[in-house]
């Protein structure tokens, strides 16, 4: 076997196991929401859902939408340390919003500490992430994915122990949030400390955060426009509805995180065949992502049809199942995001931000007001409705952005090309 067929082996296993421990870590998130039904009653669970919309906002807020941005630094502007730095100063930020959120919103102490404490619980994947785009700049994401699969076995293992010993959601959230940051720096941390060279100056953290604000505001605009229909829920349906709906929603994840998971490593490819100015290339690389893509959507939704009541049935009990009529547009959205994530992440490869910031400008102005009238008009299938409305306008934002940018490089390239025949 030639050394090159031997890289390509060696590639293919770590993304397999990432992918698996990523699909294990969020089926056990997924988990979490079927135990609670079962363990404290619908009401529970929707104070889980609750925690799980914000806690995705919030942790947006954490990421500072560094991932794509690190993974695509092939030229290695920035140190390990710097990335790493960063994520302190933004987990501030995110933990004070997280707060701010809380006494704003009027919530009783009970939701209030369970969301404050499930944000500080996701907060360890925010610190993990860093590890995960260093080790994907090296093609060792299978290091993540073991790493996945840790956190996902202590995560509902501990949150089936203590809340069913306990009873108290916001006691069972604090346990998992703490051994699983103990979990990042004794597993992660170790692997990682390769990728370390000392203290990260201020100015470099300072530099960072600034030309990443940008995508700070476009991964809190993404992660905000699916979650907004649920934290509209609560004040127009009411709790209830929000667990139904969480619950029946939470298995759709599925989708986006084998998108995220599976298509990750193709972000630096895309970046390193865009430096190397191989468009023909980045254009393959594209078309096959998308295509992979439509092809888990389309079965995704094929399963929501044929067995979907089936499957609510047996992991939530008829009570959930009653409702299965949301799953496949819930199935949809997922979808939708998963697309609008993948072109955002292109785009962030090739470093074109402004239409990241278009995109979703133009959803999140959407959302709030379509949210609003339409669970009025349509209760819960209308969050459904909204979500669909407003991912489908930033995908076409993204779409078109892609052929401008790839039209615009491909046409300087042709150019350049004729001037050094010229000469």
């Amino acid at each position: 076997m030639t050394e090159r067929s031997e890289n390509r082996l060696s590639v293919r296993s770590s993304v397999m196991w990432n992918t698996a421990g990523s699909i294990f870590y969020y089926f056990c998130q997924w988990l979490m929401t079927a135990f609670v039904v079962r363990i404290s009653g619908v009401d529970a669970a929707g104070i889980l859902a609750l925690c799980i919309s914000a806690g995705n906002v919030f942790v947006a807020i954490a990421n500072f939408g560094m991932h794509n941005f690190q993974a695509s630094d092939t030229r290695n502007a920035y140190s390990f340390d710097a990335y790493l730095s960063s994520r302190c100063v933004s987990g501030g930020l995110a933990l004070a919003s997280s707060i701010l959120y809380v006494l704003l919103s009027g919530f009783s102490a009970e939701k209030g500490a369970a969301i404050v404490l499930f944000f500080l619980y996701r907060y360890s994947e925010s610190v993990e992430d860093v590890y995960y785009a260093a080790f994907q700049k090296s093609w060792r994401v299978d290091i993540a994915g073991k790493s996945m699969l840790l956190r996902g076995l202590l995560s509902i293992g501990l949150f089936t122990a203590v809340l069913a010993a306990s009873d108290n959601l916001a006691l069972t959230i604090f346990v998992m949030g703490l051994c699983c940051m103990a979990a990042v720096f004794l597993y992660d941390g170790r692997k990682g400390r390769i990728y370390r060279t000392g203290r990260a100056e201020k100015k470099e953290v300072k530099a960072l955060l600034k030309e990443c604000l940008p995508l700070a505001f476009y991964y809190l605009l993404n992660t905000f426009v699916p979650m907004a229909p649920r934290l509209l829920m609560d004040p127009v349906l009411g709790s209830y509805k929000l667990g139904v709906y969480g619950s029946i929603a939470t298995p759709t994840a599925v989708i986006q995180m084998i998108a995220i998971y599976a298509f990750n490593p193709f972000i630096t490819l895309f970046a390193e065949e865009m430096d190397r100015g191989d468009l023909s290339g980045f254009r393959r690389t594209l078309a096959r992502c998308l295509l992979w893509l439509f092809g888990i959507s389309a079965a995704a939704a094929a399963a929501g049809l044929l067995i979907g009541r089936w499957g609510l049935a047996i992991l939530y009990g008829e009570e959930i199942a009653s409702y299965s009529r949301l799953l496949t547009p819930l199935i949809l959205v997922a979808s939708l995001m998963a697309f609008a994530w993948l072109l955002g992440g292109v785009l962030i490869a090739i470093r074109s931000f402004r239409w990241l910031l278009l995109s979703n400008c133009l959803s999140a102005g959407v959302i709030l007001p379509a949210a609003y009238l339409m669970e009025k008009k349509w209760d819960m299938q209308g969050g459904s409705y909204a979500a669909i409305l407003a991912m489908g306008l930033a995908i076409l934002v993204l779409l078109a952005a892609l052929f401008h940018e790839t039209g615009k490089r491909e046409s300087a390239r042709q150019k350049a090309l004729s001037s050094e025949e010229k000469e």
